[in-house]
């Protein structure tokens, strides 16, 4: 039936060409004869004989018959609880209560490939691969295209014009090592990991969602002990497909629910003060106003220093407010103080904010401590990346952002000496357990993560800033 059709379409054409038919009126005629079909529609889980929707993937009316217009339902399915079996499978106009699997792919038991990032053309079917495995990962947009009776398996191609979210996410693959966006599932989208979550921790899983409150940890009544241990293997180790010395920049969304004692957003070692890779704030946070605006440029009218007599001082006092000339009250001119944070967020208010720790370790040596005084909100989504200008492979300069502006830079850095670690957690610390006379032991995190990403290629202030509106699109507030 199917060849007929086409025979006859392609007869119509002809005449319809001849005869100076338009865009606008062949669609007319032809709808008449191929209208879509209404037993397979937008929006349907359970279709039949047991095959299911996966609404996890596109789905879209496309022109695989090339009528003129986008009439032929196209979709992915399954059979129930067998993923294997899934495929695509095109519901073509004008067959209407005929076999809608008849026109498809090649199931994933016989190798079709797909990807949560996918999308239908007007050449096929289309999804982000990775085309090159670790440590070299390189990613395409890889599209099968339609074919006269079902979709050609074998003439894949790269789509070099893809549609502007997909070439955004093309952009963010970049380099990528690890990416749980933790949006509505726990995978990571980088395929070089998988975790084990502690503590009954779950993400809410509703397909087709479009505001995550990203993933809770130790938040609500009932919720303890919750930490992610993550790993390229089933130890749980990083050695290979994640390498800590090949890792050239970080990002990730983090909401602090509470300020718990040095809690991490991640930290990556082989125990406390071996091999550490981490990030997390210090202590239990700071309190209201405690750097003021101590690193803020004064207004232009504020004097440094107080050119009136006053009462007898201390020489230490006294040197503060002049130039050490004890002649002559003199005011040397202001120095220019280039601010380090936003002013909204070093001015002087009611909202607790904690230091930002970055930290790497060799073996039982402190290598790297970057500290980003009250730059972490308390209650509040905030975005943090760290990123190296280059790859410059033992001293780089180290960037840090916060919800996209650079607040601090850390010159003549260091990078991480060793790949293998075997314990590798989000949302706990290495120094669990460890106490001192000096301070208590390390503390579980205490709010939400979204959107965690390891590169192994540095982030461009572009790329960041175009993550943080990615991030925002989807977000949606946490309590």
């Amino acid at each position: 039936m199917l060849l007929g059709l086409i025979v006859a379409w392609e007869i119509m054409r002809s005449k319809a060409f001849s005869e100076g038919f338009t865009d606008g009126v062949v669609p007319q005629f032809f709808g008449q004869y191929f209208p879509k079909r209404y037993d397979i529609v937008p929006g349907q889980i359970r279709e039949g004989d047991g095959w299911v929707r996966n609404q996890r993937y596109a789905e879209d009316y496309v022109d695989v018959q090339d009528l003129g217009y986008k009439a032929d339902f196209c979709r992915v399915v399954e059979k129930e609880d067998h993923p294997e079996t899934r495929m695509v499978a095109c519901a073509l106009a004008g067959q209407e209560g005929l076999d809608p699997y008849l026109y498809r792919t090649d199931s994933a038991r016989a190798g079709m490939k797909f990807s949560r990032d996918d999308y239908f053309n007007a050449d096929g079917y289309a999804r982000i691969l990775k085309m090159v495995p670790a440590p070299n990962d390189a990613w395409e947009a890889r599209v099968v295209k339609y074919g006269v009776s079902r979709f050609k398996q074998t003439n894949e191609v790269t789509d070099n014009s893809p549609p502007a979210p997909i070439a955004e996410l093309l952009y963010f693959f970049e380099g990528i090592m690890v990416w749980y966006r933790m949006f509505d599932d726990l995978l990571d989208y980088g395929e070089n990991t998988q975790i084990s979550l502690a503590g009954d921790m779950k993400i809410d899983e509703e397909p087709r969602r479009l505001k995550t409150k990203g993933l809770g940890f130790n938040k609500g009544e009932g919720a303890q002990n919750q930490f992610i241990k993550i790993g390229e293997n089933a130890a749980l180790e990083f050695n290979t497909k994640v390498q800590l010395r090949e890792l050239r920049a970080i990002s990730v969304w983090v909401y602090f629910e509470e300020f718990t004692q040095n809690a991490r957003i991640f930290d990556f070692g082989n125990g406390a003060g071996k091999d550490n890779v981490l990030l997390g704030i210090e202590g239990k946070g700071n309190d209201p106003g405690a750097f003021g605006r101590l690193n803020a440029a004064p207004p232009a009218s504020a004097k440094v220093c107080n050119t009136r007599k006053t009462a007898e001082v201390t020489p230490q006092d006294f040197l503060k407010s002049t130039d050490a000339n004890v002649d002559e009250w003199e005011c040397p001119e202001a120095p220019d103080i280039d601010s380090a944070y936003p002013e909204d967020e070093i001015g002087p208010g009611e909202d607790k904010k904690a230091n930002l720790l970055f930290e790497i370790w060799d073996t039982q040596q402190r290598k790297m401590r970057i500290r980003v005084l009250n730059c972490v909100p308390l209650r509040k989504w905030v975005h943090i990346a760290l990123t190296t200008r280059d790859k410059v492979a033992f001293r780089p300069t180290w960037d840090v952002y916060v919800d996209g502006a650079k607040v601090f830079s850390e010159e003549d850095g260091h990078m991480a000496l060793n790949s293998y670690t075997t314990k590798n957690y989000l949302g706990r610390s290495n120094w669990e357990g460890v106490t001192s006379q000096y301070q208590d032991a390390d503390e579980r995190f205490k709010g939400s993560m979204f959107d965690f990403r390891l590169y192994r290629s540095p982030m461009s202030a572009d790329k960041v800033k175009k993550t943080v509106a990615w991030g925002k699109f989807r977000l949606a507030e946490t309590t």
